[in-house]
């Protein structure tokens, strides 16, 4: 799986200008992470939204650095680089592994999230954390051997209760009945079964995420 994930990252870098080579050590579940990252990107294009790779210092750059763990919007240590997504006239930023605020002020790890472009730009500027009124879109990711663990469920649920949005799913390359049972009955979403090797699959969450996504954006 992990060359199928590779693939699929360096083709999206290179649709987007970037340097289309991911030179890392990361283990295969933060590659799956980047992959679902891509997918976002592949929807974001879709929907005719523009696309430009940051670094650090908020500059137009080829090479995006990814965080491998969770990280602090204002920190450059762990704020390596992000996407600037330019959609209908609005701004929105794409990154991963960030920390943010929820509702109750605790801090909490987004694999994949959209944040008001505005919100981080004064964050950074003030050196301060992005708070859930800033985000726009959250994904979950799972990259599991087997069926996915039920307390990965519960986890998800309460995470999802710190964010009211109408787009955030739980990602994952296997499938799990008791997992899409408890967070369907809280009204989330699960995207199962997402993997390179399966075109249709991926094309058609793809398609799930530039449909949710014109609405919030």
């Amino acid at each position: 799986m992990r060359p199928e994930l590779l693939t699929e990252i360096n083709q999206c870098l290179g649709q987007m200008g970037a340097n289309p080579m991911v030179q890392t050590h990361a283990r295969t579940d933060k590659f799956f992470e980047l992959f679902v990252w891509s997918c976002t990107l592949r929807a974001l294009r879709n929907i005719g939204a523009t696309l430009s790779p940051r670094n650090s210092n908020d500059q137009a750059t080829f090479t995006l650095r990814f965080r491998l763990g969770p990280g602090l919007l204002y920190n450059p240590a762990s704020a390596p680089g992000f996407v600037v997504v330019d959609y209908q006239g609005s701004k929105y930023e794409l990154q991963n592994g960030l920390r943010v605020l929820g509702s109750s002020k605790v801090l909490h790890e987004l694999d994949l999230c959209i944040l008001k472009r505005s919100a981080a730009k004064r964050c950074r500027r003030q050196s301060i954390d992005p708070d859930c009124s800033a985000v726009k879109f959250l994904a979950e990711c799972k990259y599991y051997g087997n069926n996915l663990p039920l307390h990965l469920g519960r986890e998800y649920l309460g995470l999802s209760s710190e964010f009211s949005l109408r787009v955030k799913t739980l990602v994952a390359n296997r499938a799990s009945p008791e997992v899409h049972k408890l967070v369907k009955r809280h009204k989330g979403t699960t995207n199962f079964n997402i993997n390179p090797n399966d075109t249709l699959g991926m094309d058609q969450f793809v398609g799930w995420l530039a449909t949710e996504l014109k609405h919030v954006l």
